[in-house]
């Protein structure tokens, strides 16, 4: 069964309170450019307290 070409899957692995976190996207096309600036700046936003509560500070 394959995944939709409009659809983002991802899987995660890593210990539950451990240091490293493994993630897996499925569905982004070959070849493409993913900035780690953006995404970088996106965790630190969500670590400062923009969303849900204090348990973000721990991503």
């Amino acid at each position: 069964m394959g995944i939709p070409s409009n659809r983002l899957t991802y899987q995660t692995a890593g210990e539950s309170h451990g240091p490293g976190l493994v993630a897996t996207i499925l569905g982004v096309p070959a070849g493409l450019t993913i900035d780690t600036e953006v995404i970088n700046t996106e965790l630190a936003r969500r670590q400062g307290g923009y969303g849900r509560g204090g348990r973000q500070k721990l991503e």
